[in-house]
């Protein structure tokens, strides 16, 4: 189920609720992990059930990219 939803975030489709929802576990599982530490990692892991819609999983992940770790 991981696979096709990161291959339509990558390729720009649409994404259906379900890939949505399922990115949005991979990444919280990733962003959880206790090796990343730090303000912006705190606010990333607070922000990690708002994320239901595609243009918010693009926020999210770009957030993640600027605090130095990158989750794709």
């Amino acid at each position: 189920m991981l696979r096709p939803a990161v291959r339509a975030y990558l390729g720009g489709e649409v994404m259906t609720p379900l890939q949505i929802a399922t990115l949005r576990a991979y990444l919280r599982q990733w962003i959880m992990a206790p090796h990343f530490m730090g303000d912006a990692v705190e606010t990333l892991r607070g922000e990690i059930d708002g994320l239901t819609t595609q243009a918010a999983l693009r926020r999210w992940i770009y957030g993640a990219i600027d605090a130095g770790v990158d989750p794709l």
